[in-house]
């Protein structure tokens, strides 16, 4: 695959290839790429065409594969990519997919959606993006593709970003994962904690459930992958053991100074994430209302 210039990244000549195009990401962003006026081709375990084949009919490439296989996979290709390729992951990681792509002569862009496969529209959706080797107008026309169909669009560097999903995703998901095993190992009956509940508590059982309604690789590996997990899980340890110590001693003065000092770091979000948690309180009742 030889392109005379920059513009055969970009429609109408585009041909942009997606390895792992079978999956649930894959086929939502082959839709998208269509839409935009890209010829896409896909390759997956089962597809007629193989990755090389694809990749090598193809000006962008996009890995969209299993997070725990994504360095592996781009590895083996990264001889299949040229200087004439744009390459692009959607994986949650972004330091190590990067550094494997920037292993081909490829322009390189780091992609991580925060949305799943299953959303109906782009509309108001946040995909952050690690732009590591590419020419800025490159950039800049790929950035108005996204931005073109209502996404926002977040730029930093890959360890940053590694470093913000060690709160937005390691934090809450090892949290909730931890929250569904004291469930489990309980016993407990979900369903009959529901004929008692809040619509706080049903709020947050819901967010439970949706995690677990999902693939326990992802978020396995979302967890175990990022390089920052082994000092926030030291940190939940050491917070627990002071929690124990403080229930062991009865010491609610310790708990209440504890609290204070969380919200006083938290600022005025608080009061604004009240506001806002009220109001989907608020829309929540009232679907459970009409269920009834």
């Amino acid at each position: 695959m030889k392109t005379s210039d920059n513009n055969a990244w970009f429609p109408p000549n585009a041909r942009l290839g997606i390895i792992g195009g079978k999956g649930e990401m894959g086929r939502l962003f082959r839709r998208f790429f269509e839409k935009r006026g890209y010829h896409v081709e896909i390759a997956d375990l089962d597809t007629p065409k193989t990755a090389r084949e694809v990749i090598e009919s193809s000006n962008v490439v996009v890995f969209s594969v299993p997070l725990h296989l994504t360095v592996k996979i781009i590895e083996e290709h990264v001889d299949h990519l040229t200087g004439d390729h744009l390459v692009m992951d959607l994986s949650s990681l972004k330091v190590e997919p990067i550094q494997a792509m920037l292993k081909s002569r490829a322009s390189v862009v780091g992609l991580h959606p925060m949305f799943g496969g299953k959303i109906s529209s782009f509309a108001g959706q946040t995909i952050i993006a690690c732009p590591v080797r590419v020419d800025p107008s490159i950039w800049e026309r790929l950035k108005l593709e996204f931005e073109a169909e209502g996404m926002v669009v977040r730029e930093c560097s890959p360890e940053r970003h590694d470093e913000l999903m060690a709160i937005i995703q390691v934090l809450f998901h090892l949290s909730t994962m931890i929250q569904g095993r004291v469930i489990r190992e309980l016993g407990i009956d979900i369903e009959e904690t529901l004929k008692y509940t809040s619509p706080v508590y049903r709020m947050e059982i819901s967010i439970l459930g949706r995690m677990f309604a999902q693939s326990g690789w992802l978020y396995g590996a979302i967890s175990q992958m990022n390089p920052y997990t082994p000092r926030i899980v030291a940190l939940m340890q050491e917070i627990l053991g002071e929690y124990s110590q403080w229930l062991k001693n009865k010491d609610l003065q310790a708990f209440v100074d504890d609290f204070d000092r969380t919200k006083d770091h938290l600022g005025s979000f608080c009061a604004r994430a009240y506001e806002e948690s009220s109001q989907l309180l608020e829309l929540t009742s009232g679907l459970l209302k009409s269920q009834c």
